[in-house]
């Protein structure tokens, strides 16, 4: 290996593990590649052998099939997709859940003639996206929640911090009025 990329790796592990960016991956079998929360994106994009070093050094679970960085079926085939959008910290609110629509759209065309297992694993994540993106609609998470991108804060959360600014600027207005009255 020549001595830029072991300088470059050393920096990347060092780097990830003082900013524990290096979070588990959660697929939904050991086999997947894609499919499941925390899918480390970009480290996978950049070749098994990379994957492997870092996960390693990070202390982390391997997941997934060699090789790392190709889906092992359709529906790791979906994920891929979808995880290119999460993985971009750019990405907005409203590209996340599009990026959430085009996934189940793509899932829901999974049939049993595919694999039972791959199946059953297709309409149970459409039932956890349906959660996701009715929870985003009604405020209770921000939209692009679970993304690196995505809104910065919930409607709700955007109500509350209103609510907290009036409130303060109100406490102004009393103590003032208080001073001149006093």
């Amino acid at each position: 290996m020549e001595i830029k990329k072991i300088i470059y790796l050393n920096y990347i592990y060092d780097k990830c593990r003082r900013s524990k960016k290096i979070r588990a991956e959660n697929h939904l079998t050991n086999k997947y590649n894609f499919a499941g929360p925390g899918t480390m994106y970009a480290a996978r994009m950049k070749g098994s052998d990379f994957y492997e070093n870092l996960m390693k050094e990070a202390g982390r679970k391997i997941v997934g099939t060699k090789p790392y960085n190709v889906p092992i079926n359709k529906l790791d085939t979906c994920a891929k997709t979808h995880d290119s959008v999460y993985n971009n910290p750019k990405a907005t609110g409203d590209e996340v859940q599009q990026a959430d629509r085009v996934f189940q759209d793509c899932i829901g065309k999974i049939k049993a003639s595919d694999g039972i297992q791959q199946s059953l694993l297709a309409k149970a994540a459409t039932v956890g996206f349906d959660a996701k993106l009715a929870a985003e609609k009604t405020g209770l998470v921000r939209k692009g929640s679970l993304a690196d991108g995505g809104d910065k804060q919930s409607s709700l959360g955007k109500k509350i911090s209103n609510l907290e600014s009036l409130g303060k600027k109100a406490a102004i207005k009393v103590k003032r009025g208080l001073k001149l009255s006093g």
